[in-house]
């Protein structure tokens, strides 16, 4: 019985160290979008498409070079990646927040319907000049429910979960 607290021990004490020790790199964008220079822009702008559909957009180039004839970038890396734009492919960049499969969430519901401002499940993005390597605010359900309860509307298990 001794050596199974021993073992039960060791191996909380070696998932501790591994948690503690690990450093997650995160997502590195392909450019260095700084979105306080962008801020007396609505998140809409860019973000196309997140009050009227589920998902929300990510801009491509065809968007930037509306206002950016140059490259509003100084990295070379970063040069290179803007000049091979073409107007046509997008940018690919990472993706921060994903919904686990058996979690429907609607943008639209949130954005248009119940006018939450992006910031409550994103936090303050519009102070950022550089992009974020990992989400800035933690999305959890207990944290959407804890909303939901504020907000005093449906916590009905079926409007969330597929």
């Amino acid at each position: 019985m001794e050596w199974l607290k021993i073992g039960a021990i060791s191996v909380a004490g070696l998932a501790v160290g591994l948690y503690l020790g690990w450093e997650w790199v995160g997502v590195r964008q392909p450019l260095s979008f700084n979105h306080r220079a962008h801020t007396p822009m609505a998140c809409v702008v860019c973000h196309q498409g997140v009050e009227a559909r589920a998902a929300a957009g990510l801009p491509g180039p065809q968007l930037c070079v509306r206002c950016h004839a140059t490259a509003p970038v100084t990295r070379p890396d970063e040069v290179r990646r803007w000049a091979a734009f073409d107007g046509q492919e997008g940018v690919a960049w990472g993706r921060l927040y994903r919904a686990p499969e058996h979690v429907y969430f609607s943008h639209r519901r949130h954005v248009t319907l119940a006018r939450l401002d992006c910031a409550v499940c994103h936090g303050d993005m519009g102070d950022r000049t550089a992009p974020p390597s990992r989400p800035l605010a933690t999305i959890s359900m207990d944290r959407c429910l804890g909303c939901h309860e504020r907000q005093q509307t449906s916590a009905d298990c079926a409007a969330c979960h597929r």
